[in-house]
């Protein structure tokens, strides 16, 4: 109970220093990182398909709901939702590839969230914008996850550590 109180306040502070400190930074190429995905990868990694599904989905409404709310209400609900089940089902289905499912979730996140508002009729997405915007968008947020990815599996109560190759496991061939 209480590690989901942590979790829930842990992701509020996330959104709210998302709106009002990352959001407003002028970083170079007009984008930026966004820690609501990533919090949503991470949990998605540590917890599986449906929690990272629930998650992305609550986090993404409230995401929704948070001021400056210009677009589509449902979109960051369904796209959350939508990368938290990918995560999560990848995490499930081949748990040793989890960089590899973090940077194709990080990369494919704001295409997924433009293409639901173009579908969505959002009037603000503009293909030839993107192109541009993309890159930017997919440098800062792997920016971001490596350094989430490193912090989380540091600080995370499972440590998995490599079992230690016993002494003579591999033949040595000494070159004379």
């Amino acid at each position: 109970m209480i590690r989901a109180i942590a979790a829930v306040l842990l992701v509020g502070l996330i959104m709210i220093v998302q709106v009002t400190v990352v959001n407003r930074l002028p970083l170079p190429g007009g984008g930026g990182p966004d820690l609501v995905l990533l919090a949503v990868v991470m949990f998605a990694l540590a917890h599986g398909a449906v929690a990272g599904a629930l998650a992305g989905f609550a986090t993404g409404l409230v995401t929704d709901l948070l001021p400056p709310a210009a677009h589509v209400m449902g979109q960051y609900a369904l796209v959350f939702c939508l990368v938290g089940f990918m995560v999560g089902r990848a995490a499930e289905r081949a748990p040793g590839s989890s960089a590899v499912t973090v940077i194709v979730a990080v990369m494919l996140a704001p295409l997924m969230s433009a293409g639901v508002g173009g579908l969505l009729g959002d009037p603000r997405v503009d293909w030839h914008a993107l192109v541009g915007l993309w890159p930017s968008l997919v440098m800062y947020n792997l920016g971001m996850a490596a350094l989430v990815f490193w912090a989380v599996s540091r600080f995370s109560r499972d440590h998995r550590r490599r079992k230690a190759v016993p002494t003579g496991a591999y033949p040595v061939r000494r070159h004379a």
